[in-house]
């Protein structure tokens, strides 16, 4: 049976949806434990599984400033007396089709399923504009070759946070360029690619490449204003098919802070498979932190992930 959009339970539904769209509930554990059932499971737009301990830790890892998303459009099915079919969207950079179920259990609304699905073109504005298109041309998304000309977004990300000092020196327009021409500088062992929007930098993913051996050591940072787009997995998986297919590699790695949820979403998407664990590497803040080791071979089955354009020039 649909439900009224003026009903209140309809109304009861679409408030929770929202709720999970709001930054700073989405980073609340606490929250998050009562509003997704014990059973909650979740098909990502890469075709991955979440369970819900999973959902939390990667909810906690997004960035808490990205721009809001919006419920737009929803619509709702009771499927049976404790049990709702919401099917809505939301607007933003990655515009998506999404799927939930909300299960009644003891009297609490939990979701039960999300799904979402990228989708091509923006959907309607959620404040009733209709399917005019904006008048801001759209965001394009891709990986290039870096240039000497990328120093200046280089220092921009590495002053972004305080995090990206573990990236690297390069935390002046000095060395920036100095960081920059190293890695051009060494073409036959660095193969690093930017992450751009609209062509300017806002991340680098690359490859360190041991060509006896046909292997690569994989590393990658992202701006932090630019982080929770799935830009850096996206980006990733161009990189993946760049050393396999025109550098004819054959076994890839990289290695991870076991307290980074966020960098192991992006191995795992890409296909990475955890090896190894080494214990206590890093010191971080007084803290001794593992360091999770992963590869991927040129066999291994292939990853799910839609990958950023390469543009040749």
């Amino acid at each position: 049976m649909n439900l009224s959009a003026d009903s209140p339970l309809f109304r009861e539904v679409v408030d929770l949806e929202r709720h999970l769209l709001d930054p700073s509930l989405r980073h609340d554990g606490t929250w998050l434990e009562g509003v997704l059932h014990e059973q909650f499971y979740e098909i990502g737009a890469s075709g991955r599984t979440f369970d819900k301990s999973q959902a939390i830790t990667l909810l906690a890892a997004e960035d808490p400033d990205a721009p809001a998303l919006h419920v737009v459009d929803p619509s709702a099915v009771r499927l049976a007396e404790d049990l709702i079919q919401l099917r809505w969207a939301t607007d933003g950079s990655r515009p998506a089709m999404r799927n939930s179920l909300w299960i009644r259990d003891a009297g609490r609304w939990q979701m039960f399923f999300h799904q979402g699905t990228l989708t091509a073109q923006p959907v309607r504005d959620p404040e009733g504009a209709g399917n005019a298109p904006s008048a801001e041309p759209e965001d394009v998304y891709a990986v290039r070759n870096l240039k000497s000309t990328d120093a200046a977004a280089v220092h921009e990300a590495f002053i972004s946070h305080s995090d990206m000092a573990r990236q690297g020196d390069a935390d002046t327009p000095e060395k920036a360029r100095a960081y920059v021409d190293f890695l051009l500088g060494n073409d036959q062992v660095q193969c690093p690619l930017a992450i751009t929007i609209n062509d300017r930098l806002v991340g680098l993913v690359c490859g360190t490449v041991d060509r006896s051996n046909a292997n690569a050591w994989i590393w990658y940072w992202m701006h932090h204003e630019y982080r929770g787009r799935s830009l850096t997995t996206r980006a990733v998986a161009a990189l993946v098919d760049h050393l396999y297919d025109e550098l004819g590699l054959f076994r890839l790695e990289l290695g991870l802070r076991a307290n980074n949820p966020g960098s192991r979403h992006v191995a795992e998407s890409n296909g990475f498979l955890r090896e190894g664990i080494e214990r206590g590497k890093f010191l971080v803040d007084g803290e001794r932190i593992d360091v999770y080791t992963y590869a991927r071979l040129r066999t291994d089955p292939p990853a799910n992930v839609q990958p950023l354009p390469l543009k040749r020039a």
